[in-house]
């Protein structure tokens, strides 16, 4: 897999920061050759993926991007951008993406909302539901494995919650009309969010990866450690990754 990790997004900056006048497009602080270069890349070699690529506040980027810049939050924002870029190129090329995503679940999830939201808008007049629907599977990756996954069970909840409004949205939209389930209908229904393809294939979109290294040698406490258990049961066995990272 090829591109930019989000943790040395200083490696794309301009030469000198301190002289570029952004006028309100923080975009001018990078160096955009790396996006031609990615593209070119993908398109001479077809079994390419895409990244390691996401968000970081842990990023030494972050931590040390010049205060009279906008510090944290302006880094933040570069990240965002850059992710957004090369979720898009994978998505146009049809190649699974993996994500580094640290103490950004919000920010990981404003980009998968802003991706439909786009995607959505993009064919508003179309007639055809069906074709409006694979119009918006389209505008993401094939796949998306999120590396090392150090959310919580609420995370994954989300992520499988939007996923469903991308495969199901009809259901999704019944399901606005009910009231809410219950906790043991919910996870009856778990194994049933993936909807079949013509090829009769489940349509996954998201994978979670967990390592010993990450997810159990780097915990800090056992309250995380369980946490990190109880993230990895409440996700469906077909969307489990076990990662080779050592330390």
């Amino acid at each position: 897999a090829l591109g930019v990790h989000p943790w040395y997004l200083g490696d794309i900056l301009v030469d000198d920061i301190s002289n570029v006048d952004i006028e309100e497009d923080i975009t001018k602080y990078m160096k955009w050759d790396w996006l031609t270069e990615l593209e070119t890349h993908l398109s001479n070699h077809p079994h390419l993926l895409v990244g390691e690529i996401g968000m970081c506040k842990m990023a030494r980027f972050v931590r040390e991007f010049p205060k009279e810049k906008g510090g944290k939050a302006t880094a933040l924002q570069l990240q965002k951008i850059v992710f957004k870029k090369q979720l898009d190129l994978a998505a146009k090329w049809s190649r699974p993406v993996t994500v580094h995503c640290v103490n950004a679940h919000g920010l990981f999830m404003e980009v998968m909302r802003d991706t439909l939201k786009e995607a959505k808008e993009s064919c508003v007049e179309m007639d055809d539901i069906s074709e409006a629907k694979k119009h918006w599977r389209r505008a993401f990756p094939p796949a998306i494995g999120m590396h090392s996954f150090t959310g919580t069970a609420h995370h994954v909840g989300e992520i499988l919650a939007f996923e469903k409004e991308i495969l199901y949205p009809e259901e999704v939209e019944a399901g606005g009309k009910r009231r809410r389930r219950k906790q043991k209908q919910q996870e009856a229904d778990k194994d049933e969010m993936q909807q079949l393809t013509q090829d009769g294939e489940k349509d996954v979109l998201f994978y979670f990866g967990f390592s010993h290294a990450v997810n159990h040698v780097m915990c800090t406490s056992e309250k995380a450690r369980k946490k990190g258990s109880e993230a990895v049961r409440s996700i469906p066995s077909d969307r489990l990754l076990v990662e080779s990272d050592i330390l």
